[in-house]
């Protein structure tokens, strides 16, 4: 049975800081960008690494009213290759509009950001994060359903073999215990302030012709390329014990077709089409709708 220790408790309330006083968000409409300038006071702290064991109680059936819908990740989340610019997250806010007329969806995903990247900033900008949580809040105290969809961990392999020097097994052990000690903060700030939670398994990017090509990550061997496969598994084993243990939902894109299946990519052979983000789309929904029972 999932349970919430005290020390839990204690770690969130030490750690996730309040809001400062004065804040006042609104609710969005429209899918919002983060190209523009992000107010300062929308940051608020973020707990480290984890040391106290927590879990949380299975994802349940959200109130009935408006959905306030958060996307958090990278290129994919802000949807690259989608000529309409909705990515997926616009296509599911139209979908859950049907049935939940008010419902809002703020993107905060960004080209190239990894899960360091989703917690503590980049480009300039503060983290993903950080600027979910008063997101989350807001929409708590307003009775709303904030929902969290996190689909995050491609550039974080992209970067450990391009970047990562010469590869090994002890190397790709560490990279996985940092990629899960990232999870737990991204999955423990988003639960502990009140929001279901979805999260993708990745796809084997070492598959996508991108990769196979070697056109955009150009100093990754052909055997890196296959430590890649086998990393992304681990990746997607790590995701799902997460998921279990902080009560998330997944959505699985490891074992679809269309980061491999041309009709569904977009000319730079990486990311989706209009018709990927279609499927994309359905597949999130298909998810989000075992919360809306």
């Amino acid at each position: 049975m999932k349970r919430v220790l005290i020390l839990s408790a204690l770690f969130l309330s030490a750690c996730l800081q309040e809001i400062p006083n004065g804040w006042t968000p609104q609710p969005t409409v429209e899918i919002k960008p983060t190209e523009t300038e992000i107010p300062q006071q929308t940051v608020t702290s973020i707990p480290s690494t984890p040391t106290a064991y927590v879990e949380f109680p299975p994802a349940s059936p959200l109130l009935a009213g408006p959905i306030d819908m958060i996307a958090l990740g990278d290129s994919l989340t802000l949807g690259d290759g989608d000529e309409t610019a909705r990515g997926y997250s616009g296509r599911v806010l139209q979908m859950v509009s049907v049935l939940r007329p008010n419902s809002s969806l703020t993107n905060f995903g960004q080209s190239g950001w990894s899960s360091d990247a989703l917690i503590n900033g980049d480009q300039g900008l503060p983290g993903q994060l950080q600027r979910a949580i008063p997101e989350i809040e807001f929409s708590s105290k307003q009775g709303r359903n904030p929902v969290a969809f996190v689909w995050i961990g491609s550039n974080d392999l992209w970067y450990l073999y391009e970047y990562g020097g010469d590869i090994n097994d002890e190397a790709e052990q560490l990279d996985a215990q940092h990629f899960a000690a990232n999870l737990d903060v991204i999955l423990i700030g988003l639960r502990g302030k009140g929001a279901q939670v979805i999260i993708a398994l990745l796809d084997d990017q070492s598959r996508r012709p991108v990769a196979l090509k070697g056109e955009a990550f150009t100093s990754i061997t052909p055997d890196e390329l296959n430590r890649m496969s086998v990393q992304v598994q681990r990746y997607n084993e790590i995701i799902m014990q997460k998921a279990e243990r902080y009560g998330a939902l997944t959505v699985d894109f490891y074992s679809t077709d269309i980061f491999t299946n041309p009709a569904t990519l977009y000319d730079d052979g990486n990311h989706p089409n209009q018709a990927g983000y279609d499927l994309i789309a359905a597949k999130w929904f298909e998810a989000l709708s075992l919360l809306l029972k």
